[in-house]
């Protein structure tokens, strides 16, 4: 039984911890503000770095190896119980969907859903002039919620995509339509 809450309480930390790192308050949703501790990249970094500590500490608990009955697909149940943030990542989003989804389907991975966002027009990649790759929202983009803005990394100036409710819930209507 004591596996159980610790499982339970390893969920919650995990979440949270996202939830920081991802520049949001854990307990309301809400965005924090730029001047934020937790929006300085290094600490941004680190709170990434420990929820991805406990999410495989998560899942090494049930197997290391895990077998999927069935590929990813977006039903209209799951993305009805999918938590709309007021501003997300692409990461973080994709991390509320996988969470609403049976154990035994395939999650979905943020890789892919930015590769039909582009495949769609609503992102393109763009290239820096030192060679560097990276996906930037378009007019249409733009159009249902996608912003961006530049900010400084430890690898210097990164865009940081982010994505509002009324873009979660356009991509939760129509991805791999």
């Amino acid at each position: 039984m004591s596996s159980d809450i610790d499982q339970k309480k390893l969920s919650v930390a995990t979440d949270w911890i996202s939830k920081l790192a991802n520049g949001m308050n854990p307990i309301d949703g809400s965005v924090l503000p730029d001047s934020d501790i937790v929006n300085n990249v290094h600490i941004s970094r680190c709170l990434f770095f420990v929820s991805n500590l406990l999410e495989d500490m998560g899942k090494k608990k049930h197997s290391s190896k895990k077998q999927y009955e069935q590929e990813f697909q977006l039903t209209p149940e799951i993305a009805s119980n999918v938590y709309i943030a007021e501003k997300t990542g692409i990461a973080m989003f994709v991390k509320e969907i996988n969470k609403v989804i049976p154990e035994n389907m395939k999650p979905l991975s943020a890789s892919k859903v930015t590769q039909w966002l582009v495949s769609v027009g609503y992102l393109e990649e763009k290239e820096r002039g030192d060679g560097h790759k990276y996906k930037a929202p378009t007019e249409l983009g733009a159009s249902i919620g996608i912003t961006s803005a530049w900010k400084d990394g430890t690898q210097g100036q990164y865009l940081a995509v982010a994505y509002d409710a009324n873009a979660q819930l356009f991509l939760l209507e129509n991805l791999f339509k």
